[in-house]
């Protein structure tokens, strides 16, 4: 009898998913709720969500003005993003820039950094 190999999907993560977590994390520490921020930005919280998700990417006059209201900066938030990144490549996690089509390869890189930031904290 053959044995069927289970391969495990290598994780991976988009670097908009990164940069949304981030954003997660700081909306969180300052106390503001995702539909305050989405009515700030003039969008709805559906939309919004789907940004902090890196379901859809942000452009940089997003970033700038979602920074702005959580009292960072862009410049910040990217180089924390560009630093979360490398520990995950490190880790063996690849960081992409477009959208990944493996939803396990999408949540095990999820769960990767979920860990990462929780254990920074």
């Amino acid at each position: 009898m053959q044995e069927k190999s289970t391969l495990t999907p290598a994780p991976v993560v988009s670097y908009s998913a990164l940069v949304g977590k981030l954003l997660v994390q700081r909306r969180e520490q300052i106390g503001l709720k995702q539909g305050e921020l989405a009515a700030a930005l003039g969008m709805s919280q559906s939309a919004y969500s789907r940004l902090e998700s890196g379901e859809s990417v942000l452009n940089i006059s997003q970033l700038r003005r979602v920074c702005a209201l959580l009292h960072t900066t862009s410049a910040e938030v990217l180089q924390e993003a560009d630093a979360y990144e490398a520990r995950l490549v490190s880790e063996g996690v690849e960081v992409i820039t477009e959208k990944p089509l493996n939803p396990a390869a999408i949540a095990i890189g999820l769960g990767l950094l979920a860990a990462l930031l929780l254990s920074s904290k």
